[in-house]
């Protein structure tokens, strides 16, 4: 099986190139500045830079474009403004090869309710957001055919070692979902 990963708005980071060596298998990484490594620096200036390098509508096409190419049979992973872009791009695409996306922490899916799945999606929420109710998400989402959200008691960016809500035992869960093939 071959990966697409999505990174966040941090984009590539020694600590995504981490999580990419855990899955040991072939990935293409999306990320939104080119490949160009960014300071991890606070999460207000990191959006800023994200908004001027890219933004979400970009980075939805950049990733839509991916979805289109591929080959062979593939599961996205991404995280954060990836995971809303990858929700937003599946249903852009028409290309067989995507099989799934699983996305973790996709704050901004709350502007997107009004899109349905065309491949199965897989979402894993934080236990909290500042600027929504993640319950109130949950239970929108999950009205819709081919969608599955697994809340968690963690915060967001607990899959990122650099993030503050990091949460070593919540990674080393979900690296172990994500390499067992069975999701």
């Amino acid at each position: 099986m071959h990966y697409i990963i999505v990174s966040d708005i941090y984009g590539k980071t020694p600590a995504l190139h981490d999580f990419c060596k855990t899955l040991n298998t072939q990935f293409t990484l999306v990320e939104p500045y080119s490949g160009q490594e960014q300071a991890i620096e606070s999460e207000e200036l990191n959006y800023k830079n994200f908004i001027k390098a890219c933004g979400h509508n970009v980075y939805t096409a950049m990733l839509h474009k991916q979805f289109d190419r591929l080959t062979e049979p593939t599961i996205c992973i991404a995280f954060s403004a990836g995971a809303s872009a990858a929700w937003r791009a599946q249903l852009l695409t028409s290309n067989p090869h995507l099989k799934k996306v699983v996305g973790f922490y996709p704050s901004q899916i709350r502007n997107y309710l009004d899109l349905d799945a065309s491949v199965p999606c897989e979402f894993i929420f934080p236990y909290d957001e500042v600027h929504f109710d993640v319950t109130a998400v949950i239970n929108e989402l999950n009205k819709k055919q081919n969608v599955i959200c697994k809340p968690t008691d963690y915060c967001h960016g607990f899959m990122n070692k650099r993030s503050l809500n990091y949460n070593e035992q919540a990674y080393q869960y979900f690296c172990n979902y994500l390499t067992s093939n069975d999701f």
